[in-house]
């Protein structure tokens, strides 16, 4: 009695688990690989009725925006400010190049508009072609404005090795204390 028990148990596990997955395909949901600028991403986004749905944190986070999600008003926004960055040496010409095994201080120059939410604080990072990032400023944003320009600190940076270098500005969401990048650029190396 007990084997039968036990193949009767089976069997229904089988078909809740086989079932669940022809539910899901005949739904016509599909998993799709999900790439943005030509990098695949971790999640897959799904089709479904025609419709492409994507996770909204990879969307945001490859958009360069900023992403709030209110569970219980069962709402997501979307918010893509328009940030712009440049970085300026020590007699403020621009600049995109550095030598190898050179110090360089230099500014990053942040232009900010069509901000739609509050941010409570900007940062600025550089990453280098290893991996290791530092922080150039960091700074509490008080006003709130939809549009502003942003002067980091001089930072002195010493580039010791050959390939690109990562500029990243960060808004803090003011509700929910999240950091999200809105602007990056790269700085690449010469002999």
């Amino acid at each position: 009695m007990g084997k039968i028990r036990k193949l009767a148990i089976s069997t229904m596990c089988l078909m809740m688990v086989s079932g669940g997955g022809l539910l899901y395909a005949a739904a016509g949901k599909t998993d799709l690989s999900f790439y943005v600028n030509n990098m695949l991403l971790k999640q897959p986004a799904i089709s479904s009725e025609g419709g492409a749905y994507v996770p909204v944190e990879q969307l945001s986070e490859n958009m360069q925006a900023i992403v709030s999600v209110d569970e219980s008003a069962g709402t997501v926004k979307i918010y893509k400010p328009n940030v712009n960055t440049v970085l300026l040496d020590e007699q403020g010409k621009i600049f995109g190049k550095v030598r190898i095994d050179t110090s360089n201080t230099f500014s990053a120059l942040v232009q900010v508009d069509d901000l739609k939410t509050d941010i409570s604080d900007l940062k600025i990072t550089i990453t280098d072609p290893a991996g290791k990032t530092d922080v150039v400023d960091n700074q509490p944003i008080t006003e709130k404005k939809d549009s502003f320009w942003f002067k980091s600190a001089a930072y002195n940076y010493k580039v010791t090795d050959k390939g690109n270098y990562m500029i990243q500005v960060y808004f803090k969401d003011a509700a929910s204390k999240k950091w999200f990048i809105v602007s990056e650029l790269q700085i690449s190396t010469t002999s």
